[in-house]
């Protein structure tokens, strides 16, 4: 045993001690059933989670929300650390502390954010070291368990933004959130290559993971995960010239910068820019890429590289509107290609930049954009989706 087990076992005692004394029979035995052996199996996890539960709901009703937020995470960290799979226990406890969080009064501080990192960290150590990922049975386990983990991180991040003081929610846990999506999207991977619809709802992890990521400012992460994307086929160098479309990494390209320029982080989406150009397409120049895309026979169009890159130069200009809406209007084709639309980005970039005003029924949809990316579960595909609906 660990001595901070050891030390984690010396205080559960104590709390055990001191329910028993002020005659609280169901947290004892909770206390009792936490701090025995490790390898306690699934039957006394069980009977642990539905008295954390009942517990947990009664400090709510007594309007004691600390307190069941601190018992929450402190049953879920205990369960966690045990070696006998108590992952699928802690998920459902997880999901209640969400719920807690959401629905009380509690703020988001540095010291919550660093608890749910704990908890995220014990989450993934627990999933490594209790599956074995050669078995088809818990293959599919951890798939379950990761994307259930995905949606507890997501609803934390939208309490984040309506309980923290940070506009557009905290960077850690967006960060935490991005890193989720892209492991649900490559769990997702062992699915048939040829199911279209399987395939999109890999993108969407991917898409989800890089707007998670620009909004905790991490243009070297996205950039790394990009790196790890297949090298575009000879049809997708050449999209745009064939109607086909763009490689995956060019569109998650595209998709980042625009959030990180809606969000007016313009340092961090140059970043990511330079980085990509450097180091994946060809290891070409920026001047070596316009040239490319100007020839029409050489089978290699830079599409969005070339969109990135002369958006930026755009916004980093003063009076530059007509040139911005040009822009969009050239590249209309291979902007409706991004799946979900990215209207809600380039609408915002042309009223903050520009002073181009959106449609009346928008505007106000527009000012709460980046809140909703909390929203629909946490989810900012479907806020969007939500939005596009609205217009």
């Amino acid at each position: 045993m660990s001595a901070a087990a050891a030390r984690r076992r010396k205080q559960l005692l104590k709390k055990q001690q001191a329910n028993a004394a002020s005659g609280d029979p169901v947290n004892a035995r909770l206390q009792t059933l936490l701090a025995g052996d490790e390898d306690s199996g699934e039957s006394v996890a069980y009977e642990a989670l539905q008295l954390a539960q009942s517990q947990i709901r009664r400090l709510e009703k007594q309007n004691q929300p600390d307190e069941a937020v601190k018992l929450a995470i402190d049953v879920s960290m205990t369960l966690l650390e045990k070696k006998d799979r108590m992952v699928s226990v802690a998920s459902q406890l997880l999901g209640l502390l969400a719920e807690i969080l959401n629905e009380s009064q509690t703020d988001c501080t540095d010291e919550s954010v660093t608890k749910m990192v704990k908890l995220d960290s014990a989450y993934k150590k627990a999933l490594k070291d209790g599956y074995d990922m050669k078995c088809d049975k818990d293959k599919e386990e951890v798939e379950r368990l990761q994307r259930l983990h995905m949606s507890f991180l997501k609803k934390i991040a939208r309490w984040s933004i309506e309980r923290g003081t940070i506009q557009h929610g905290n960077m850690t846990l967006h960060s935490l959130v991005g890193e989720q999506c892209w492991i649900v999207g490559l769990h997702s991977q062992s699915t048939d290559q040829d199911d279209e619809e399987a395939q999109e709802a890999i993108h969407e992890r991917r898409a989800e993971s890089v707007v998670h990521l620009a909004l905790a400012e991490k243009p070297q992460r996205i950039f790394e995960l990009l790196k790890t994307l297949p090298s575009p086929t000879k049809d997708e160098e050449s999209m745009g010239r064939n109607g086909g479309t763009a490689a995956e990494r060019d569109l998650l390209l595209t998709r980042s910068v625009l959030v990180f320029i809606a969000l007016e982080n313009l340092r961090d989406a140059n970043a990511l820019l330079s980085s990509y150009v450097n180091d994946i397409p060809h290891d070409r120049s920026i001047e070596t890429l316009a040239k490319s895309y100007m020839n029409k026979t050489d089978g290699f169009a830079p599409s969005h590289i070339m969109f990135c890159n002369m958006l930026l130069q755009i916004c980093e200009k003063e009076r530059a509107g007509p040139l911005f809406q040009w822009l969009l209007k050239n590249f209309n084709k291979e902007l409706q290609t991004l799946k979900p639309d990215v209207k809600p980005y380039t609408t915002k970039i042309g009223r903050v930049y520009f002073g181009i005003m959106p449609p009346p029924s928008m505007l106000n949809m527009m000012e709460n954009m980046m809140g909703m990316m909390g929203g629909a579960g946490g989810n900012p595909m479907a806020a969007m989706a939500a939005m596009q609906g609205a217009m």
